[in-house]
């Protein structure tokens, strides 16, 4: 009975170790996503012309609302 407990125990921390993997996984690709999607508008902001840009640059600025993002791009607070 004690073998069947350690290989459960084992296999607990083999899948709670692919869990870990995953979700770290997960994170890297998100953070991978918003990096791609970020450089696409920047790269977007550039080829707009006048006031077009400062309507699209305004839209995206308002939708930054943490305080600390704000305050880091040098933006007024809300």
């Amino acid at each position: 009975m004690a073998d069947l407990d350690t290989q459960i125990e084992q296999a607990r921390q083999r899948l709670r170790g692919l869990q870990a993997k995953a979700h770290k996984q997960k994170r890297r690709d998100d953070t991978r996503r918003k990096i791609i999607y970020g450089a696409a508008v920047l790269v977007l902001t550039k080829e707009l012309e006048g006031d077009q840009a400062d309507r699209f640059v305004k839209r995206l600025q308002a939708k930054i609302t943490r305080p600390s993002d704000r305050d880091f791009l040098g933006l007024p607070k809300k």
